[in-house]
This record gives structure tokens, C-alpha cells and sequence, in this order.
């Protein structure tokens, strides 16, 4: 099932008393924009909409674009052993599947609470020449990492736009952490990933099979390093901001040893130690990332870049590709002797089930390969940049719908609009005559004016067939001489009613339609920029994917087996893809989210995004987080 497009949410929830099923959303206003439309905040997965309740407090409506599975025992998980945790980073959220109606369909929603702080790059942007300030942020980090790590959480996704940060009254950072879609935690243990987190933050060989403990370690150091680096050289930002990332970018941690950030971070005497754990943990698996605890300890294990190797020299085996050669030789000898003395079916099962299980642990072990986690990452990006673009192209469609409606009714207002003036004439001239006057007509009598009044029927305006059916004891006939009077009234004033709008009425009008107009090709034009930014992103992953060297499970194979003396060394894993052209320039920045990353190439200092603008990802300045991001 497709789900709606951010501008079929933004039609639907003109009406919150029909879309929503929660009812306090059904009583609550969305925030508009400058047409008083919904105004949502749209990423890559969802379209967020403020909600403002009667009591006055502030809801975000999180909307989501696209289906995900097993969302709704996801954030059950979740929601139960966040409340045990009891952490102050995380806030509260209802998942309700049938949440809000589009359509005639049902969609799930997330409910959350509203929670103050500005973006994490936003925040450091701000305080970049404080020092002071940025020292302290990278310990509220620190102690943070440390906490989930003691609370068994996982955010998962650890990216500026789902860190808040705000000043406590004491002047000392607070964190809060948004947007729980792959957050881990110990009831989730055995299952996948349902998202790989934002590429400028991530581990380069993280998969969907990456889900546990560990998720948050390498993003994590990465933000301290950044933190700690713009702490001690502010120019930092200039050079290396795009608007999306926090200094690195995802090319930095495919090939760290080509990366001239990494380089200068190097020169910096106080993080050699972080640096060079970074660096190492770029070469290592996901899982073996360090806590950033044990990094700022001096107890992780940091090692230079690997020495370039010759590519035929043989990798050291290790782990299944010491044993499993031996142990099939094994299988295979006791499957001879038992042939030999008569167990012939008995050995031959035997070595079925030892070829069976040795085939599933090296399959396994294939999987683990940086080389092959590495390409199924950037063919899994490439996949959510089609999606993605996919997303977009819908949303193109319904853009142009809107379009076309506005231009198709633009007869249609004018003459609603209309009559809506000679509504407001009729009410101007028939409200001069008061109830009273009905008196003069023959058949009335004061006590049919006195229960005209009493049903608040004061003037003949408001003596409509409507409003006299609900008046007490009004028998037909007074009715029928009441309705006559009031239709004689209405004779009396018919040349007084405009026949037409007036040439600034029909300005006005025209103002509007084009307004929408405007405001609808100013999306589309945008729309249309992203795909633009999401193919160059997308042609960037399968470039850096077809760099790779090969390594299929045929030669794994045959490597345990000992017919093939090597593998792809790490080195070889950083091969870096053929630059990709950049978009436009006139291209906004993409979206928080790994789907909305600026492409490979030099690192443009990019316009900031328009906090008026309904799809904006982040905003100058202090404010709820949805205001800064889906």
C-alpha cells in the first residue's frame, strides 16, 4: 500500500476532527504557514506536523511516508524499557497504528511531546568561537554515551537532527534524543535494523544485520572528536560544514587515509589519541568500535593505518578461516574409516551434516567481510535513494494535481465568492428590519413575535425556513406569512445586490490562486532539485560499490578451502569512487536524514534552509525538534 505524500497529510489535517482518531489531536490546531495551510517538517521517512491542544501545550504529529516492518512491537519495546530506563535524554511517544485517516485509509502515527533545544550542528555553529562551551558539551556527550551503554539502549541513529541540544539555568548543555525508529534495546536482541542511520555519521560497513549494544560507538566517537576538534580550531566549521554532517562526511570513513580532514585532525597534539581511534575503528568491523568511555580512558586500541600490502601476499586466517579447511579434512577421514568398517550411511549422513553446517557458518563468516558488508551498504543506500526518489516523484504528482485543481476552480471561487457578497448585502439591508415589523401582517399577532423572539428570530434576516421550523407553536400558516414577507423584502432589495465582483475583488481573488500557485511550483521546483541531489547521491554509492574490489562466495570458498591464498585487503576496501558531479547550485540542502546527503565532491558551504519553507529539515536558533527535522 502507498502511503500519502507530505502534501496528502497537509490537505487532511486542514481537518483534525476528522483525521485524527486521537482525541486530543481532533481538538488541537496545526500550525499553518503563510496560506493557513498545515505546516509540516518533512525528512526522508515522515512529514511532522506541530499540533497546538486546547490546553495549550504543543504535540508533534509524526506522519510516515513509507511503510516499515514490525513498527508497531518496535516501538512497544522501546516505549517499555525507555520507562524503566527513566534516562533525561528521551521523551515520550505514543505509537497508535490506525493513528491518522487520508483518504478514506487508515495510517499509523506517532504522537510525541513536544522537546526544546536547537540541532546538534546548529548548536555548535552557534557556540563555535566558546570553547568553554563546546568543551562542556563534549562531556554532557560523553556522559550521555555512558548512560545508554549502562541502560542497554541504543539510539541508533545518532545524527545532528535527532540531538537537541538546550542550556540548562545553570549555562551547562542538556541533550535530548529524538526519532526512535532504530533505536535498540534487549527485547529487540536477534532481529535487523530497520534503518542503517545518517552515512555522515556511521560506520561505512554497517548493515541491517548490525543491531545490538554497540550501534551507537562509532557515531558517537565521531561527534566527540568533531565536538573537540571545533572546540580547539573554530575554522574547522567553515572548511568542512555542509549543512548536513558535523565536520566528517561519509567519504572520510570510507577512506580515512585520503581524507584531508582526517589529516588536519591528525595535527591537533590534544586528539591524536581520539583521532587515531577513529581512524582504526574506520578499518574494523562495526561491532568492534570502541566505547568512547574506553577511548578517552587510553584503554581502546588504536593502530596506524595498515601498511600497503602487495596484493598477493595471503591474509593471515583467522577465526572460521583457520578451522573450517581442517575441519571438513576431519569430517571427511572419519567419514572413509566409517565407510571402511561398515557404516557406510551413517558416515556419509555424518559428512552431509558437517558440509551442511560448515556451508552456514562460512556463509556467515562471507557476510562478515568489510569488503562484502561495505558493497551491500552502498547497494542499500543506492536502494533508499531510488525509494527515495520514487517518494519524490509521487509527491511531484500530487503537486501537479493541486495545480490543476487550483487552476480548475478558479470560476468555481469566483462565483462562490459571489455569492458570499450578496449573502453580506441580503444580511445588511433584511437585518434593518426588525421582528416587530411582522406585526403590520395580517394574521400575525404579538404572541407569534413574542415566541419569534424567544427562538432568537429578532430580525428578518434571521427568519429563514430553517430558523421558523424550530420555533415553538408556529402553526403553517404563520409560517407561510412570515416566509412571504421575508421573500417580499428580499424582491424589494434585489437590484441592490451585486450582479458581479468588482475589478479589486476580482484582483484579490486572483492574488490567492496565484499565491498557491506560487507557493505549489515553489515546491515543485525544489521536489524537483532533491531528485536531482538524491540521483547524484544515488550514482555516487553504486560508483564507490563497483570500486570495490571483488569477492564473491565462490572465492571465499575457496579461500577457506585453501584454494586461493588470499583475500581483499583492508586497503583495498578504500578504494575511492570516481567523483560524482555536483548538483545545482541553486540545490537547498538535503534533509536530516542518510537519503539526504549532499553528494561526493568539494565541501560547499551551502544556503541554510528557510524555517517558513513546509518541508524545512532545520532552523536558526532554539525550538521544539520538530521544527528542526522529521
Amino acid at each position: 500500500m502507498d502511503f500519502p505524500t507530505p502534501s496528502a497529510y497537509q490537505e487532511a489535517l486542514q481537518h483534525p476532527e476528522t483525521a485524527f482518531a486521537d482525541a486530543a489531536l481532533q481538538r488541537a490546531e496545526p500550525r499553518t504557514g503563510p496560506l493557513g495551510l498545515p505546516r509540516p517538517v518533512t525528512g526522508a521517512f515522515a512529514a511532522v506536523f506541530p499540533m497546538t491542544t486546547p490546553e495549550g501545550t504543543t504535540v508533534a504529529a509524526k506522519c510516515f511516508l513509507s511503510d516499515a516492518p514490525d513498527q508497531q512491537n518496535r516501538y512497544r519495546a522501546v516505549a517499555d524499557h525507555l520507562a524503566d530506563a527513566d534516562l533525561p535524554y528521551t521523551v515520550g511517544f505514543d505509537y497508535q497504528p490506525e493513528g491518522v485517516r487520508v483518504g478514506g485509509a487508515a495510517f499509523p502515527l506517532l504522537k510525541m511531546d513536544w522537546a526544546e533545544g536547537a540541532p546538534l550542528n546548529r548548536f555548535a555553529e552557534k557556540h563555535r568561537g566558546a570553547p568553554a562551551t563546546l568543551d562542556a558539551l563534549a562531556e554532557a556527550w560523553a556522559d550521555m554515551l555512558a548512560d545508554l551503554e549502562a541502560a542497554n539502549v541504543a539510539h541508533g541513529d545518532l545524527q545532528h537532527g535527532n540531538v537537541l541540544v538546550r542550556e540548562t539555568p545553570e549555562g551547562r548543555p542538556a541533550l535530548t534524543l529524538v526519532d526512535y525508529d532504530t533505536a535498540f534495546v534487549p527485547a529487540l536482541a536477534g532481529k535487523q535494523s530497520a534503518e542503517v542511520g545518517h552515512r555522515n555519521y556511521q560506520h561505512p560497513d554497517r548493515t541491517e544485520d548490525d543491531f545490538g549494544p554497540h550501534l551507537d560507538r562509532f557515531a558517537g566517537l565521531a561527534v566527540y572528536v568533531a565536538l573537540r576538534a571545533l572546540a580547539s580550531r573554530p575554522g574547522l566549521w567553515e572548511k568542512y560544514d555542509t549543512g548536513e554532517n558535523l565536520l566528517f562526511r561519509a567519504a572520510d570513513f570510507y577512506d580515512p587515509g585520503a581524507s584531508p580532514l582526517f589529516a588536519e585532525l591528525g595535527a591537533l597534539d590534544a586528539l591524536q589519541h581520539e583521532v587515531s581511534a577513529l581512524r582504526a575503528a574506520c578499518h574494523r568491523p562495526p561491532e568492534d568500535a570502541p566505547t568512547l568511555a574506553d577511548v578517552r580512558s587510553g584503554t581502546a586500541p588504536v593502530e596506524a593505518d595498515p601498511a600497503p600490502r602487495r596484493r598477493e601476499r595471503a591474509v593471515p586466517r583467522e577465526g572460521v578461516a583457520r578451522w573450517v579447511a581442517p575441519a571438513l579434512g576431519g569430517a571427511l577421514v572419519v567419514a572413509a574409516l566409517g565407510a571402511a568398517v561398515g557404516w557406510g550411511l551413517a558416515a556419509g549422513g555424518g559428512l552431509l551434516g558437517a558440509v551442511a553446517a560448515a556451508g552456514v557458518v562460512a556463509l556467515r563468516a562471507y557476510r562478515r567481510q568489510s569488503v562484502v558488508r561495505r558493497r551491500r551498504r552502498l547497494h542499500q543506500e543506492a536502494a533508499r535513494f531510488a525509494e527515495r526518489i520514487e517518494h519524490l516523484r509521487r509527491e511531484q504528482q500530487t503537486l501537479q494535481e493541486q495545480r490543476a485543481a487550483v487552476l480548475d476552480t478558479r470560476a468555481k471561487r469566483r462565483a462562490e465568492r459571489l455569492r458570499e457578497l450578496r449573502e453580506e448585502a441580503l444580511r445588511e439591508k433584511l437585518g434593518r428590519h426588525f421582528i416587530g415589523e411582522a406585526r403590520g401582517v395580517e394574521g400575525l399577532s404579538h404572541k407569534t413575535v413574542v415566541r419569534l423572539k424567544a427562538a432568537n428570530v429578532r430580525t428578518a434576516y434571521e427568519a429563514t425556513p430553517e430558523a421558523l421550523a424550530g420555533v415553538r407553536k408556529l402553526g403553517e400558516a404563520s409560517t407561510a406569512r412570515l416566509e412571504a414577507w421575508r421573500a417580499a423584502l428580499v424582491e424589494r432589495y434585489a437590484d441592490d445586490m451585486p450582479e458581479a465582483l468588482s475589478p479589486a475583488q476580482k484582483r484579490r481573488l486572483k492574488r490567492r490562486a496565484e499565491r498557491r500557485l506560487e507557493r505549489i511550483d515553489e515546491e515543485a521546483a525544489r521536489t524537483r532539485r532533491k531528485i536531482e541531489v538524491q540521483r547524484a547521491e544515488r550514482e555516487d554509492a553504486m560508483a564507490r560499490a563497483e570500486a570495490l574490489p571483488p569477492l564473491s562466495f565462490a572465492r571465499y570458498l575457496r579461500y577457506l578451502l585453501h584454494f586461493e591464498s588470499s583475500l581483499p585487503s583492508p586497503e583495498e576496501t578504500q578504494t575511492p569512487a570516481p567523483p560524482t558531479p555536483a548538483p545545482p547550485a541553486e540545490a537547498p540542502p538535503p534533509e536530516a536524514s542518510p537519503a539526504e546527503t549532499p553528494p561526493a565532491g568539494p565541501r560547499p558551504n551551502p544556503e541554510r534552509p528557510d524555517p517558513e519553507r513546509p518541508e524545512a529539515s532545520a532552523s536558526e536558533g532554539e525550538g521544539a525538534w520538530y521544527e528542526q527535522r522529521a
